[in-house]
């Protein structure tokens, strides 16, 4: 597992409502946008999707650390949430 470390800048949820052109529900989705810096010390933003809220709202200006996934569509890595509960 990796560990996200970084300035957490906004937990909030987006979301909701429906798609115009295909009457397709979008659910809300929790998300956090953490602030890391790139491999040059450029700051990067990452917007990641958690299962709730209540544990980061309070850390806003706060360093934090995320349990994530990696995952890649091209160049750029992306992140995923983690879970860290044990599955039974």
């Amino acid at each position: 597992m990796l560990m996200l470390i970084g300035i957490l800048r906004a937990a909030v949820t987006l979301g909701g409502g429906q798609n115009k052109k295909t009457g397709e529900i979008i659910p809300m989705r929790p998300v956090l946008q953490v602030e890391t810096l790139d491999g040059r010390g450029l700051v990067q933003m990452n917007t990641i999707t958690v299962p709730e809220l209540a544990t980061w709202q309070g850390k806003v200006g706060q360093e934090i650390s995320l349990p994530v996934r990696a995952w890649a569509t091209g160049t750029p890595v992306n992140f995923m949430y983690e879970n860290q509960e044990p599955k039974a």
